[in-house]
């Protein structure tokens, strides 16, 4: 797990900051080229499915050496390759720090996470601090984390005037992505206890494992992620503006909750959810994600300071962790039997504020100058 935790402190948002680098802030290209990215992405969620069959049969040391050789060998491609495909960009820092200043800032981090790192684990060991408790006070700090980082950068004097601009623009959007998280991680949590005990699993005469319904968004995912690549592409500059997306694709994400509501409503009780709806559930949820979740990256490209690209990059994909912890925080309201005002309540305010984006996504747009002509 602590390499899995450096793995991604080295590697961060930077595939979505090279991306963004490959275009201007009028390329019709841009969306579509974060929307490849997302569905490769999904491709790679098809992992735990083949990791699984392959440890049922040989144990799981040989899915974990498995996976470890395939990612060795994507290593080994990207070193093949990158210089090809990026050439100097993002060889260096938008905004580099002195060689003096990058030292004190590494010896100042290490000394603030052993510290943090050997209190936790006094704390936990003497039972002074509960999983419980902790996760509380760790997912209200996730939420105003991300908000504290995009007012420094807000205020940096590296920001430029006409940047602020952009930054204030990107704002509803982010509250947007922060909402649909929440939704999804419904689906991992509370849903996943739905799956289990409350849906009738057989499909085509085989019954479903309730885990592999996970599976069935990184599928939609492809297909849905796949269409819309195309059809960006084909539309060029007379396709919509990413606000745009992200506004209709909040709305949709608001629809998904809603129907888990009408699900309780139709099911009432002991009675079994027929499965054909959690794929009607997830099929809406993927189509709209296809249209926030790359979108987002996308907007961010345009929106981001030239000397905080990465660390943007970050903080939007940081409204994930804002999404997961507002879940973190709800799912203390939640009792057996309030099922139909729970979701109805979280889908209304997801799509009431995705229609809110919807309406001023022009000027959003224009705010962070995406302009229609190139």
């Amino acid at each position: 797990m602590g390499c899995m935790v450096f793995g991604s402190l080295f590697a961060g948002r930077c595939i979505e900051t090279l991306i963004g680098k490959f275009y201007d802030e009028n390329d019709g290209r841009r969306d579509s080229a974060f929307t490849i990215s997302y569905v490769i992405s999904n491709i790679g969620a098809a992992a735990p499915a083949l990791a699984g069959v392959i440890a049922a049969k040989c144990g799981y040391h040989a899915a974990f050496a498995l996976s470890a050789v395939l990612s060795f060998l994507g290593t080994v491609a990207y070193i093949a390759t990158y210089k090809k495909f990026f050439g100097n960009i993002g060889l260096e820092p938008d905004d580099p720090l002195p060689a003096d200043k990058k030292r004190s800032f590494v010896v100042k981090m290490l000394i603030v996470v052993a510290i943090v790192g050997t209190v936790l684990a006094v704390s936990f060991a003497t039972g002074k601090l509960k999983i419980s408790s902790f996760a509380n006070v760790v997912s209200t700090i996730s939420i105003f984390i991300p908000l504290a980082y995009l007012v420094f950068i807000y205020s940096s004097k590296k920001t430029e005037k006409h940047e602020k601009k952009k930054v204030l623009c990107l704002l509803p959007p982010f509250i947007c992505n922060a909402v649909t998280l929440l939704i999804w991680t419904q689906t991992i949590s509370i849903l996943a206890i739905f799956y289990e005990e409350k849906v009738n699993r057989v499909i085509f005469g085989v019954e479903i494992p309730a885990a592999s319904f996970q599976t069935i968004p990184a599928i939609f995912a492809v297909c849905f992620g796949s269409f819309l690549t195309m059809l960006w592409t084909k539309l060029g500059k007379k396709q919509p503006f990413g606000t745009t997306k992200m506004g209709f694709g909040t709305i949709l994400w608001g629809l998904g909750a809603m129907i888990i509501a009408l699900l309780y409503i139709i099911y009432p009780g002991d009675a079994k959810v027929n499965a054909w709806w959690i794929v009607l559930f997830y099929a809406v949820l993927m189509f709209a994600e296809g249209f926030t979740c790359p979108i987002g990256y996308s907007i961010t490209a345009v929106a981001a300071p030239k000397a905080f690209v990465t660390q943007m990059m970050t903080v939007w994909s940081m409204s994930q962790s804002v999404g997961a912890a507002l879940n973190m925080i709800l799912v203390n309201f939640y009792k057996e039997g309030s099922e139909v005002p729970f979701f109805i309540g979280i889908g209304a305010v997801v799509a009431i504020l995705g229609a809110v984006v919807l309406a001023f996504s022009k000027k959003l747009a224009e705010g962070m100058g995406m302009e229609r002509e190139a």
